[in-house]
């Protein structure tokens, strides 16, 4: 005789049900377990957000030493007759933090230029995953820029580097500030990525 095997009962020519939803996975986890799991990684999320807009914010003021910068060159270049040697400099130095170290902050709020004309058309969960498919590009090229701007900076600071213009400032602040402001890029697309995958799989915002 064979051995007697228990079979579940369901209508004939019904596929064997499968695990469709990522959460079914977790489900034989303790459930206080699997709500500390997501009120953890909203808190996670949640400061993220926070390093990037406040850092971001705080740089977008050094736009208003930009403008203060440019307007006492052009006065003393064209009413005075005399141009700084430091002006133009410090102009590119400022824009430069301001371009990387507000990119977090541009990420988290989804101010990047992007196709709208295609990109627009999709609906919510249509644009998730266009940026989860697109991840891995994104990834590659931050993670290049981080390894590039980290090994410069280290270099520069070991050095002491400076500009060697007439006005010779330091010039290792700034490339740290550019690799820093990587590495706040790269995290927060993470973030985003996490949300991506969130919302593909329990179609919800988190």
């Amino acid at each position: 005789m064979g051995e007697n095997k228990i079979t579940e009962s369901r209508p004939y020519g019904q596929p064997i049900p499968e695990v469709t939803r990522v959460e079914e996975i977790f489900a034989p986890l303790p459930r206080s377990f699997r709500v500390l799991l997501g009120v953890k990684m909203k808190k996670f999320l949640w400061v993220i957000d926070c390093i990037s807009i406040f850092i971001g914010k705080a740089v977008s003021y050094l736009m208003l030493a930009v403008v203060f910068i440019i307007t006492y060159e052009v006065i003393a270049r064209y009413v005075f007759k005399s141009p700084t040697q430091w002006a133009n400099e410090a102009m590119g130095m400022a824009c430069a933090l301001v371009y990387i170290m507000a990119g977090a902050w541009a990420l988290q709020s989804d101010k990047h230029m992007k196709l709208e004309l295609v990109y627009s058309k999709f609906s919510e969960r249509g644009r998730a995953v266009l940026d989860v498919a697109t991840f891995g590009f994104f990834a590659l090229y931050i993670v290049m820029l981080l390894w590039s701007t980290s090994k410069f900076s280290l270099e520069s600071i070991l050095l002491l580097e400076t500009s060697s213009s007439s006005w010779n400032p330091p010039v290792y602040p700034i490339k740290s500030g550019l690799a820093i402001g990587t590495a706040l890029i790269l995290i927060q697309g993470i973030a985003k990525f996490i949300r991506d995958i969130h919302l593909l799989v329990k179609g919800e915002k988190i």
